[in-house]
């Protein structure tokens, strides 16, 4: 590669791969990005667009010229300085090609804030606009599986979210750090490959038939947000003509997963790993206790208050009655998480657990389905949470809460124990952790374990010991899950969120229709969702268990195979919020333990190498030759051109 720097203040870097263009001119840094041959141009556009907030009139600017104080070549590529004088701040850049990539980088360290008491630097626009196309091209957006956009007819729209979630919409389920765009010329890939919890996400369209996307670096959001020390990387990679940009993305997360995070393929890990073997051929079930019938719950079933507000829904030893019956009808691997064993039932009295649930059985009757599920063949395990905390638990510690920023107790939700407050996972002391791990592994519990409400929409703590952000949430959550593994051998979390994947053995969700349901009309974003795209299943199918919920369903397992997913299912002995485990559920989970475990239970080990999913008819090939089509809504399904007939068993 060679770089060259002009008096008229231009930079080429080049290599084999791209053709990268810096020139400095007026207060203005610009860059264009091209392959060697220059078929296909993206930009010139602004290097970088600044957004300073002032206090004294309380609003924050968008700058977008500066004072060029640096532009000094390094290793690979050259590193800027720009000030901006009336707001008495300035920002580093490096821009360098490593690896056949543009990698723009921002070092906290390098953002100078000279009045902090009046200017504070909130985010870093880089390349703004750079991915920008028109009516024949598409936008690629990391919202629940991938989301592709068509420009075309758009009105003009814009908007801007965080990856990995941000609790006012934690529908769109942002849970890969990439985003790109193409049009039969080419196409441009941006990966957020450090720093990915302050990415934020930026889409736009014009009206006039084009529309861009691409990554800024968040720094803060609110003035007081504490800034994480850590360095940020975007890497842009070209995509040749005709590539297909969801694949494209899909290939760069998964190398990112593999290369840098060192997430080995589960045909791998199951060899060294007694607990994820069990899994990969266990129907995982959730028994379900009893809970208390308010919050949320009430609000959605209609209920009316009333002086005993806990219902119960099965007790141990009918829970046990459940899993013999499963067992006589053919299903040989069975992995219990044990819902509402605790205090109070499900959601009861986090952070206590203890005493068992009395109503359900107590400690006695829970040991004794333990026991004898085990003497099934079955791997107990229980449902646990460690990020809810209701204030009238006996274990409450203010310590451990999130505080936010008007310095009262975070509030996350109103479920079945109450009004509840987030965790701040960092500040939770040795014996919340691997203590209770311990104590709960004690009453004879084995198998994977299953950490609820994990991996949620991220949070900044402005608790004055235990200040935070996001960065720090998502380390805290992640330091819970290598906790469980060590104690159990391997853990399970709810969102498909990517450090959730890197962190855990099996998901619970990375996104589903339910979740694009709960996308509002009044969010730009909603309006450019066109067509959901498998990308999450493409870049990290065979890394992880990413389980399914069929139900009694043809369809629910046909997309199971389809899609390489692991069946999971819940019940009770008595109606109410989950299905009664009666003769006709216990055939239908019969079936499909046969159907998507045992005979194509395989398709979960390997990845996804292509997938063409347009409306109902979907086909899906696996790194293996495997190729699995279907057309959902007349119920056909093909493995290999074989058709797999419907089970008797399962609803139609």
């Amino acid at each position: 590669m060679a770089a060259t720097m002009k008096k008229s203040q231009t930079v080429r870097l080049r290599n084999e791969h791209l053709s990268v263009t810096l020139t400095a001119a007026r207060g203005q840094l610009t860059l264009a990005l091209s392959d060697p041959a220059g078929r296909r141009r993206w930009g010139p556009v602004p290097l970088l667009a600044v957004e300073v907030h002032d206090k004294a009139v309380r609003r924050t600017d968008r700058i977008e010229s500066f004072r060029i104080d640096e532009l000094v070549p390094v290793p690979d590529g050259v590193r800027v300085n720009v000030a901006l004088p009336a707001q008495y701040s300035a920002v580093g850049l490096w821009i360098r090609l490593v690896d056949n990539e543009l990698v723009v980088s921002l070092v906290p360290d390098e953002v100078y804030e000279r009045r902090p008491d009046v200017y504070r630097v909130f985010a870093v626009d880089v390349l703004p606009g750079l991915l920008d196309v028109g009516g024949d091209g598409h936008l690629l957006l990391p919202v629940n599986l991938g989301v592709l956009c068509c420009p075309q007819g758009k009105p003009a729209l814009r908007d801007r979210f965080l990856i990995y979630m941000e609790q006012e919409r934690w529908e769109l389920l942002s849970t890969l750090p990439v985003c790109g765009a193409a049009d039969p010329h080419g196409g441009v890939v941006i990966l957020a490959s450090a720093g990915a919890c302050d990415a934020e996400c930026r889409v736009a369209t014009d009206g006039h038939d084009r529309g861009h996307v691409g990554f800024a670096i968040s720094l803060r959001r609110h003035w007081p947000d504490p800034v994480a020390a850590e360095r940020r990387d975007l890497r842009f990679a070209l995509t040749p003509a005709g590539a297909d940009i969801t694949r494209a993305a899909a290939q760069r997360v998964r190398r990112h997963a593999v290369e840098d995070c060192g997430k080995r393929p589960l045909s791998e890990r199951r060899r060294e790993c007694p607990e994820l073997d069990y899994l990969l051929g266990a129907y995982i079930m959730k028994l379900f206790y009893g809970m208390e019938h308010e919050g949320y719950y009430r609000q959605h079933s209609g209920d009316k208050p009333c002086q005993v507000t806990y219902r119960s829904y099965m007790t141990f030893d009918e829970a046990l009655d459940g899993l013999r019956r499963l067992r006589k009808a053919g299903v040989r691997r069975v992995l219990t998480q044990s819902v509402g064993w605790n205090a109070r039932g499900h959601d009861g009295l986090y952070p206590t657990r203890f005493p068992v649930n009395e109503r359900a059985g107590g400690e006695a009757g829970f040991r004794r389905l333990i026991a004898e599920g085990n003497r099934l063949g079955f791997n107990m395990n229980v449902h646990d949470n460690f990020m809810m905390n209701v204030p009238h638990s006996p274990d409450w510690d203010p310590e451990c809460v999130t505080q936010d920023r008007f310095g009262e107790p975070l509030v996350h939700g109103w479920w079945a124990g109450g009004v509840e407050y987030a965790s701040w996972p960092a500040a939770l002391p040795q014996a919340r952790v691997e203590g209770h791990l311990e104590r709960v592994k004690a009453l004879g519990i084995k198998g994977m374990y299953y950490c609820d409400y994990m991996m949620q929409p991220l949070e900044v703590n402005y608790h004055p010991r235990h200040r935070g952000g996001r960065a720090d949430y998502c380390r805290g959550m992640i330091r819970i899950l290598d906790a469980a593994r060590r104690c159990f051998g391997a853990v399970a979390t709810e969102m498909g969120t990517f450090p959730a994947t890197m962190a855990a053995d099996c998901i619970v969700t990375p996104g589903s229709p339910w979740h694009l349901n709960g996308f509002r009309r009044e969010w730009p974003v909603t309006a450019l969702c066109d067509r959901v795209v498998p990308l999450w299943f493409l870049a990290l199918g065979g890394l992880v268990v990413t389980e399914a919920h069929p139900g009694t369903r043809w369809r629910g397992a046909m997309e199971c195979i389809l899609e390489g997913r692991h069946p999971r299912d819940e019940w009770s002995a008595h109606p109410g919020l989950h299905p009664v485990l009666d003769a006709h559920r216990v055939a239908a989970l019969a079936a499909i333990y046969d159907i998507c475990l045992v005979r194509h239970g395989g398709l979960q080990l390997q990845a996804i190498t292509d997938a063409q999913w347009e409306g109902e008819q979907r086909e899906t090939t696996f790194a293996d030759g495997s190729r699995v089509q279907a057309d959902l809504k007349a119920g056909r399904l093909f493995v290999n051109g074989k058709a797999v007939p419907r089970p008797r068993q399962l609803d139609d």
